[in-house]
């Protein structure tokens, strides 16, 4: 999760759920988005990183390891 984007979450309903805006580490520099992601029209953010997302990409990591 170091290497994720952050994110500033002006104005997104998801921001508090999301460790894009959770996780920011004001003492290192980190890359941020230029604009929020979140979709207004829509109220949903494509590239929110819950815990649920957490999971899916460990998940995901294991099972592509190789075996051998």
């Amino acid at each position: 999760m170091d290497k994720l984007t952050k994110c500033t979450g002006e104005g997104c309903t998801l921001r508090y759920e999301c460790h894009r805006f959770t996780h920011i580490d004001y003492y290192n520099e980190e890359p941020f988005f230029v604009e929020v992601p979140f979709d207004f029209h829509k109220e949903t953010c494509e590239y929110i990183w819950n815990d649920n997302a957490e999971w899916l990409f460990l998940e995901i990591e294991r099972l592509t390891k190789p075996t051998n």
